[in-house]
């Protein structure tokens, strides 16, 4: 099993969904009025208590995703060539010098420009909503992770003796998963003739996974037992933290338009890794026990010890809406934040949707996104939903090679089916 091939594994491990590009671009996140009010995560909680009617209702919405985005460099075919490479003892000089050439400048470009984001499974929240004359109670549940994985580069060498080649070079692999239970309570707190003001607060309750792995190319030589350690080193090392992170939003309801404005983490939970290169010496398995040396050698660039805070970060939404034609626009700016995975995110929205009176003709929706920092990637994402059923899929702007094509350096693609009573 080459290293690369092992995040499917990872996907597994990371919980059951994610909160990837899927979530931030191609859902109801950024969007001040939804059609569902259940689908409320991430969505500015006052504003569920400005447009429902007065009852209990209850839903369960099943959403299927998958994802990928990718830096600039391409490096996953060179790195199972490389893993195969140092599993020789046959090289003569002049291969291990034209073996050598090739792989130092692809490692380097890879550890400069190389990422790969992964995201993957099957979320089924529930949530509950209770409102009353004046404000709303409401209850919800989700689950998500998340992979990344980046290399480590370092210059190949040549073993005349044993006739081959050798590397500190490896793999960094972090997992991220999150199960949430979230309270919230919002109210109507003022209003006039041009329209009402509504305030909420959210307790979510977090218990995050946060795991980190260096694997070692040059250690890598076997199928069956990468994949078990693998799987052992997540289990032993994953580190499991629960915290409450506490979020405030306000909301203008109007005739055509709304705006609003969230205050996301404002008290900051902490969250704890993995340690790595923790005891090396005393790990019973060789493979560990390398990999964990391989780490305290790129102690200057990796932290060995790591906490996740998440930061603070407010969220500007707002929206036109046409009635006679069901046409909205909506627009969203957030500052910027770290994700578990340590990327840099600071999203710029613009979507136009249209809801057309008909149970023939889906509503739809077509977004333009932006992370303005960590990756810079543009997003075209684009949305279906008919009643229950909801389609999403996006692709990003910027383009890599792979194999000589250039394809998008992201994609995703969500289903979601919903039901409420």
């Amino acid at each position: 099993m080459k290293l690369f091939k092992l995040a499917p594994l990872a996907l597994l491990c990371s919980a059951t969904a994610f909160a990837g590009q899927g979530d931030q671009v191609g859902n109801s996140r950024y969007s001040v009025s939804t059609l569902n009010a259940h689908a409320y995560n991430g969505v500015n909680v006052a504003s569920v208590n400005a447009h429902l009617k007065q009852s209990i209702s209850f839903a369960f919405m099943t959403s299927i995703r998958a994802g990928i985005e990718m830096g600039e460099a391409d490096f996953a075919d060179d790195m199972e060539d490389l893993i195969d490479d140092l599993d020789r003892d046959d090289l003569t000089l002049d291969e291990a010098n034209s073996l050598i050439e090739r792989f130092d400048k692809v490692l380097a470009d890879a550890g400069e420009n190389g990422y790969v984001n992964l995201q993957g499974g099957l979320e089924l929240p529930l949530s509950i909503l209770w409102k009353r004359e004046i404000d709303t109670i409401s209850f919800s549940t989700r689950a998500y992770g998340n992979v990344g994985i980046k290399i480590l580069d370092d210059k190949l060498r040549y073993n005349p003796v044993q006739q081959s080649i050798g590397t500190n070079a490896a793999g960094y692999i972090k997992v991220a998963d999150m199960t949430e239970v979230s309270l919230a309570y919002s109210r109507l707190v003022w209003n006039n003739s041009e329209g009402d003001l509504h305030a909420g607060v959210r307790a979510n309750l977090q218990s995050l996974g946060l795991s980190k792995q260096v694997i070692s190319f040059e250690n890598a030589d076997s199928d069956d037992d990468i994949g078990d350690i693998f799987l052992d080193d997540y289990e032993d090392g994953r580190v499991t933290s629960t915290q409450l992170a506490i979020d405030m939003s306000v909301y203008w309801a109007a005739k055509n338009y709304n705006i609003g404005l969230t205050l996301s983490n404002i008290n900051e939970p902490e969250f704890e890794y993995t340690k790595l290169g923790q005891n090396c010496a005393d790990k019973t398995e060789q493979f560990t026990r390398d990999n964990c040396y391989v780490a305290l050698g790129f102690s200057d660039r990796i932290a060995l010890e790591e906490t996740y805070i998440a930061n603070s970060y407010a969220t500007v939404q707002a929206n036109y809406f046409n009635d006679e034609y069901g046409i909205s626009l909506d627009v969203s700016y957030e500052t910027e934040h770290n994700t578990p995975l340590g990327d840099r995110e600071q999203w710029m929205t613009a979507s136009v949707s249209a809801s057309p009176d008909s149970i023939f003709v889906p509503n739809a929706r077509l977004t333009y996104s932006n992370n303005l920092v960590g990756s810079k990637l543009s997003y075209i994402s684009g949305e279906l939903t008919w009643g229950w059923l909801g389609f999403g899929a996006g692709y990003a702007l910027d383009k890599t090679t792979v194999d000589g094509d250039e394809i998008p350096r992201g994609g995703f693609i969500n289903l979601s089916i919903s039901n409420q009573f």
